[in-house]
């Protein structure tokens, strides 16, 4: 019987620390990632922009759905699918091209997040591209994925070399 009670213990402190972390978590993350990339702003600003555009270089997204507007208006409306059945909505909230969009995105209580390009010509063939994300936790199983800012601000990257890679 005295073993049950120390068992019993143990898992109070394992079951308080799992919890402690979730609500220690921040609920949510901001970064920026940077990228000079090899073509004109126009083009680069067409390929941000344009969501039929974002599966060739948004790494696990499948495809791209719109649903209110054309293209990437202001206002305008469209589904990304990714694996696992996740979609996030998306409504574009800013549109002054060639310099600037933001988009609003929803995963359903889970997550939202916002996406913020700022693209800069440095030259007539050279872009910087500053991409602000701001993401915040929806509900208590989210609040985990906002620890992990290295692995979000690394994928965030990885996506715009890809798109340097596209464009170049």
């Amino acid at each position: 019987m005295q073993i049950m009670k120390y068992i019993g213990v143990f898992m109070l402190f394992i079951a308080a620390g799992f919890y402690g972390m979730i609500l220690l978590a921040p609920t949510e993350l901001e970064y920026q990632v940077n990228e000079d990339i090899n073509a004109p702003i126009s083009e680069v600003y067409d390929a941000i922009s344009s969501p039929a555009a974002m599966t060739k270089w948004m790494k696990g997204l499948e495809s791209v759905r719109q649903t209110k507007g054309a293209e990437a208006g202001l206002g305008s409306e469209y589904d990304l699918y990714y694996p696992q059945e996740m979609v996030m909505h998306r409504v574009v909230t800013v549109h002054e091209a060639p310099f600037r969009i933001a988009n609003e995105g929803l995963v359903k209580d889970f997550f939202s997040r916002v996406d913020d390009y700022t693209l800069e010509a440095l030259d007539s063939n050279t872009t910087r591209v500053s991409w602000r994300v701001k993401m915040t936790s929806l509900d208590m199983k989210s609040r985990m994925i906002m620890k992990a800012e290295d692995s979000h601000k690394a994928n965030t990257a990885a996506n715009l070399t890809s798109l340097k890679k596209l464009l170049e």
